[in-house]
């Protein structure tokens, strides 16, 4: 166990996000330095800036994975300004392999458009860096360092394609929802210190569940500020208006960094916050997380099925799986948790996958939208049914994880007697099978227009990628089939994340377990 009384403690506990964070430095510097190489529409000639940077990003990504799990059996005092536990173990794991398979797969996107790669993989290293220390984060103002250093170079990547105009209305547009979003955040942490006296999670929770916190007016607002805020973060409604745009505009890697990794990030410390140490609080916020998850889960479903981009599409499919994720942390159980973070890393993969196949499909048939993918299914069967694969594990079939991941959160649900959601969960679902089913009718029983190829250019390294794609739709299914290991070990890893020095007593209720 780690006490945290000496520096090296803290270094040990962070290691992960020290090594990403190095290693952003790195990356720069050589793309400052190193000999820039063939870097054409073909791609980047091997020994370039770009596949150097590459190389050095996926190699600080295992790195920081390995040092993670090596922390897996390591704890720390429930007071602790960093979290050891099971759930920032979890969190971190779902964090780091969205961001090695998007990385992964960008380079497919860079050799079609010749995209340069050292700024891209360093500002994306700066931004998994954030993530890591939201999932550490036992300290409200710690945590608001971790989001800002997420969504500033979020906002830099969103604007990537510098030649696109959508490109750069997608980072403005994402830049001023997101300083909204940090106001609302500043001032919730402010309010909430004047309500308890602290911005650590701990003593925060202790505050309230002994009646030390000042007014509850205070803390219904200083809770609201910071639902407010993290709901910009994850697109739930109505704060996701800025979502389709910014998703649609934003170079594809982006965008399925976007969609995964900053989604999973806010999700996390929504997670940590209101299921584990705001819990003491649940009357504050129990009846806006419902209202959020019902909104939710309803509104994009309804508007998805007027899209005819497929992009634009997904973009509002993400915001509907917010919905869903928001039903885990209405449970307010060990159960919700490990469900929500069971789904987050089913999405996460499915998710960054079909928004790769929709890329480097359309590039074949000069357009993303539904009539340019009209036969494709018997030009490209094997891509095409991965992307099948895919959309249905987002739609929620079996035997798929998305499938597992949402019968987990419904009984979740279920348990905390929250009929009304997972009704609505259901019937969101099922209207969500029609513009998911739509792209497959479009695939396979409509003929193709007159000059389309069906997939991009032939590319150094495309063979890659569609072991890549394969992989990740036979991953959704296995992990439909046999989600036994999957389940048990998010439920293990979860089932103790610690609330304050004296107990996981908060408010007479023990953490877990609806009040």
């Amino acid at each position: 166990m780690m006490d945290f009384g000496s520096r090296a403690d803290y270094w040990a506990a962070m290691m992960p996000a020290v090594v990403l964070a190095l290693s952003a430095v790195v990356v720069l510097m050589i793309e400052a330095f190193a000999r820039p190489g063939a870097e054409t529409a073909e791609g980047a000639e091997p020994g370039g800036r770009a596949s150097v940077a590459f190389l050095v990003t996926m190699y600080a990504m295992a790195t920081a994975l390995v040092a993670s799990v090596s922390l897996g059996d390591a704890t720390g005092p429930p007071d602790a300004l960093i979290a050891l536990d099971g759930f920032r173990g979890v969190a971190e794991l779902v964090l780091l392999g969205a961001g090695l398979l998007v990385v992964a797969l960008s380079r497919d996107y860079a050799a079609r458009t010749g995209m340069r790669g050292g700024e891209f993989h360093a500002l994306l290293l700066l931004a998994l860096t954030g993530m890591l220390v939201v999932a550490a984060a036992r300290d409200l103002i710690l945590l608001f360092v971790g989001i800002e250093l997420m969504s500033i170079s979020v906002y830099v990547l969103a604007g990537y394609a510098r030649r696109n105009p959508r490109s750069s209305e997608a980072s403005v547009k994402y830049f001023i929802m997101g300083a909204f979003a940090s106001a609302f955040l500043l001032y919730g942490i402010a309010l909430l210190y004047g309500a308890t006296g602290t911005t650590r999670l701990s003593e925060a929770a202790l505050a309230i569940s002994s009646g030390a916190a000042a007014g509850d007016l205070l803390l219904a607002g200083g809770v609201g500020m910071l639902l407010i805020g993290l709901g910009f973060k994850v697109a739930a409604v109505p704060f996701h208006m800025w979502t389709p745009d910014a998703y649609e505009g934003a170079p594809f890697p982006v965008t399925a960094f976007m969609a995964t990794g900053v989604k999973a990030a806010a999700f996390v410390a929504v997670l940590r916050i209101f299921t584990v140490d705001l819990a003491g609080a649940h009357a504050q916020w129990a009846g806006a997380v419902w209202w959020l998850a019902a909104l939710t889960m309803i509104v994009p479903n309804l508007v998805a099925l007027q899209q005819q981009d497929l992009k634009r599409m997904l973009a509002y499919s993400s915001v509907a799986h917010a919905g869903y994720l928001l039903v885990g942390v209405a449970a307010m159980s060990d159960a919700g948790r490990s469900g929500a973070l069971f789904y987050l890393g089913a999405y996460a993969v499915t998710t960054a996958a079909a928004l790769a196949l929709v890329s480097h499909l359309a590039a074949g048939r000069g357009g993303r939208s539904l009539r340019d993918f009209r036969g494709l299914g018997w030009e490209k069967p094997w891509l095409s049914a991965a992307l099948v694969v895919l959309l249905l594990s987002l739609a929620g079939f079996p035997p798929t994880a998305g499938f597992v991941g949402k019968l987990f959160l419904l009984r979740a649900g279920l348990a905390a007697g929250e009929f009304g959601l997972a009704v609505i969960l259901v019937l969101s679902s099922l209207v969500s099978y029609y513009y998911y089913l739509r792209v497959v009718w479009k695939m396979y029983f409509e003929e193709s227009p007159e000059g389309a190829s069906g997939s991009a250019p032939a590319l150094r390294g495309a063979g890659g990628f569609r072991w890549i794609v394969v992989g990740c739709a036979l991953a959704v299914l296995a992990a439909g089939l046999f989600p036994g290991r999957l389940i048990e070990g998010v439920e293990a890893a979860t089932a103790r994340a610690p609330v304050a020095a004296d107990g996981p007593e908060v408010a007479g209720v023990e953490v877990g377990e609806a009040p």
